[in-house]
């Protein structure tokens, strides 16, 4: 191995950067999803409400699971981000308990769950606000690239 190969193993990763054009919260991607997060301080939350149309489906009126994945990704994200500092997903695991259909609203949820330390837990989940039942539901690793200031 030589010495450039040791040293791009050992360089820092640079923080990503954000450019609104995320396919989830960026506002200039015009095939977007565009959400809009709140945070809530004393849960140490981030929070959505949306709908998703029929073009996110896969199985016949069946949102696709890679999108519902990719929405407790990002609130999950979302959560260490705002309360830890930029970091990046290193695993997540996914769990699906019931089909969403295209249309329906739905609150996404995630959570900070470790306070300390450059690794990172959180967990999300899908509720659907008709009936308030879990659709899907999510935990993650991240490894904080930096940590945040105050």
């Amino acid at each position: 191995m030589s010495s450039s190969d040791t040293s791009a193993k050992t360089a820092p990763l640079p923080t990503p950067l954000a450019d609104n054009y995320c396919f989830v919260c960026g506002k200039d991607n015009p095939q977007g999803l565009k959400i809009q997060v709140r945070y809530l301080d004393s849960e140490l939350a981030a929070e959505t409400e949306l709908s998703l149309p029929r073009e996110y489906q896969g199985w016949a009126e069946v949102i696709h699971g890679g999108i519902l994945a990719t929405l407790l990704d990002e609130m999950m994200a979302h959560a260490v981000w705002h309360f830890a500092g930029p970091g990046l997903t290193l695993s997540m695991e996914v769990r699906f308990h019931a089909p969403l259909q295209p249309g329906e609203q739905i609150k996404v949820r995630g959570v900070l769950h470790t306070k300390d330390g450059s690794r990172r837990l959180a967990e999300a989940e899908i509720i659907r606000v008709a009936d308030g039942r879990r659709i899907a539901s999510g935990k993650s690793r991240f490894l904080l690239l930096e940590k945040k200031e105050g």
